[in-house]
């Protein structure tokens, strides 16, 4: 499994979706929907399996918000026997990582992947990604479901950065 989304909620470490890359590592083709989870990242259980969102990965940062965690777009890389990319600007948010609720089937923000997500000022972040090209805008909101987009950023075109809060601001490197 590789490019899944991993987050911290209730004292563990969750690890949802991803994807293998036979072209790069031999391994069976698939697409995960599913989510685990550890206390000491030595043990894991599996909490869910198939669940109602399309299987996805790259997605960067992490967003816990008011109780749930949320899974902001994504998608799935190309592989031998799917080899077109997709690309979601859905959202979804649970309180337990088996149950899930769609916030938004789709949002104003273009679908994208290698995109990374936050939570800060009381709201959660959508920042850059990829999507036929990189990308440099912002969106933000406090519920996922109305959002606003921050106009005229300065920073070039990227996807994959590193997106992280620290002393009270909202951080993006590199990329």
């Amino acid at each position: 499994r590789v490019l899944h989304y991993t987050l911290v909620f209730q004292d563990k470490i969750w690890v949802i979706g991803g994807q293998t890359l036979p072209q790069f590592a031999p391994a069976e083709e698939k697409f995960y929907a599913d989510v685990w989870n550890s206390e000491d990242g030595k043990t894991w259980t599996q909490v869910a399996d198939n669940l109602p969102w399309a299987p996805r990965c790259q997605i960067g940062g992490s967003a816990v918000k008011d109780g749930k965690m949320w899974i902001l777009g994504g998608g799935t890389y190309d592989t031998p026997g799917k080899p077109q990319r997709l690309f979601y600007n859905d959202v979804w948010s649970s309180e337990d990582g088996a149950h899930w609720t769609q916030v938004a089937a789709t949002t104003p923000w273009p679908p994208r992947q290698y995109h990374d997500i936050a939570v800060f000022d009381g709201n959660l972040w959508v920042m850059e990604g990829y999507n036929a090209g990189n990308r440099n805008d912002v969106w933000y909101s406090p519920d996922g479901v109305t959002w606003t987009e921050v106009p005229a950023t300065p920073w070039a075109p990227r996807h994959a950065a590193s997106v992280f809060v620290y002393d009270n601001a909202l951080w993006m490197v590199a990329g």
